[in-house]
């Protein structure tokens, strides 16, 4: 095989599945950005999904606890899309490594 012919990389998955993964990564960046904003602005729905520590039935939460566990919520959140545009990222790569032609 003559040099000129190589290409530097290697197919990690096909086509097909390159397509999926890049459609389930746009996805899961678009989500989990939005859920990580409001996560950020506090929104009341998602109340039950913080983890709060079991307390006493009458024993009220101080606002800056709460604010504080939503604020971590949306960092969390943040994260992973930040993992999923890292994984976009390898899958478009791939993506186009499959997608060139060999002669």
């Amino acid at each position: 095989m003559p040099l000129s012919s190589f290409r530097p990389g290697c197919p990690l998955c096909g086509p097909k599945l390159s397509a999926f993964c890049m459609l389930i990564s746009v996805w899961g960046v678009i989500f989990l950005g939005i859920l990580g904003l409001f996560f950020y602005l506090n929104a009341t729905t998602l109340f039950p999904d913080i983890l709060l520590p079991e307390k006493e039935a009458h024993t009220k939460f101080e606002r800056g606890e709460i604010v504080a566990r939503f604020t971590e919520k949306a960092t969390q959140c943040w994260i992973a899309a930040g993992l999923y545009l890292i994984t976009l990222v390898a899958v478009f790569w791939q993506n186009k490594w499959n997608t060139q032609s060999v002669f």
